[in-house]
């Protein structure tokens, strides 16, 4: 198990740009777009992952390797919130898969 106090995982916001800019460079990618969760290492951005696009950048002198499977989780779980609010919806869901539009039409 890893440690949850061992980092912070947030939304990006617009201070977070030269960070991202510069984790970008040192991995030789360019920058994330759209909507981004960062991830701090000691108070540092050391991953992000772009929930647009699924691309991931991380400073791999900072950031541990487990950090970008746990960005990604998040992200996920983000999505599904969004998509659906509900959490026995989205329990039944993950379970059982997305219900078709013909049975949400019943259902409602």
């Amino acid at each position: 198990m890893y440690p949850a106090n061992s980092h912070v995982v947030r939304d990006a916001t617009a201070a977070d740009e030269y960070a991202l800019r510069r984790i970008a460079k040192a991995a030789g990618r360019s920058p994330l777009e759209g909507r981004i969760v960062v991830a701090e290492v000691s108070g540092v951005v050391a991953a992000a992952v772009s929930r647009d696009d699924d691309r991931a950048i991380i400073d791999h002198a900072l950031a541990p390797h487990y950090l970008t499977p746990m960005l990604r989780a998040r992200a996920s779980g983000t999505d599904a919130y969004e998509r659906q609010a509900d959490l026995s919806e989205r329990l039944r869901e993950a379970v059982l898969g997305p219900r078709s539009a013909e049975r949400l039409a019943r259902a409602a």
